[in-house]
């Protein structure tokens, strides 16, 4: 029953609008029996990417791994937090004197939990400079960094100035959508900082005029 609820199948009508393969892949035998792999799979049942059950499953696939981790950071004063496949360690001066032994153990913690690690995403970052996890700036408090706020800030205040198209420069048609997610997240971490962003986006969509669909 849980499979059944977490995964699909591809209807045959939906496989068929894949596009069609390019002149150059006509020619290219890998290319169409990669083709031909994606559409076998796509027509039997399979976890689908970005479902809301995702990170339930998640959480379930970790959860010997985490009690284990936990308990690693437990013995150096640490605290341990996962989002997704991102794993964080945070104490105080006694982890960063054992912060290349710790390294070790944590990779044989995850490996032995059937997990791969990428050790060129590893890094130890001390207090004098600015501590980064999933995108946010966590050295006092969790905070969207400024740059990035300000970036979304000048886009939309040249939106209300020159209108949506001037800043969707790759013509996606959800790019108002997307500017109302970024805020919406912004305003998730840091409430008064998206003040000024949700009137910008008001004035926004009050200037950008509404999608037409013709007829007949």
């Amino acid at each position: 029953m849980l499979t059944g609820l977490c995964t699909l199948r591809v209807s045959a009508s939906v496989a068929s609008s894949m596009p069609r393969p390019s002149f150059a892949e006509h020619y290219d035998a890998a290319a169409l029996e990669a083709r031909a792999r994606t559409r076998r799979r796509l027509r039997h049942r399979h976890l689908p990417q970005g479902a809301p059950t995702s990170p339930a499953l998640a959480n379930l696939a970790c959860y010997q791994m985490d009690a284990r981790l936990a308990g690693a950071a437990g013995a150096v004063g640490a605290n341990y937090t996962r989002y997704a496949d991102d794993l964080a360690f945070s104490g105080d001066a006694e982890l960063a004197r054992r912060a290349q032994r710790f390294e070790v153990l944590i990779a044989a913690i995850a490996i032995e939990e059937g997990f791969r690690v990428n050790h060129r995403k590893i890094r130890v970052m001390r207090q004098g400079q600015t501590q980064r996890l999933v995108g946010l700036a966590t050295n006092e408090r969790a905070n969207v960094p400024r740059a990035v706020r300000e970036r979304i800030e000048a886009i939309l205040t040249n939106v209300v100035r020159h209108g949506l198209e001037s800043q969707n420069r790759e013509r996606d048609p959800q790019f108002l959508q997307s500017l109302h997610a970024r805020v919406a997240w912004i305003e998730h971490v840091t409430p008064a900082h998206a003040r000024k962003l949700r009137r910008l986006l008001a004035a926004c969509e009050a200037a950008t005029p509404p999608a037409r669909v013709p007829t007949g």
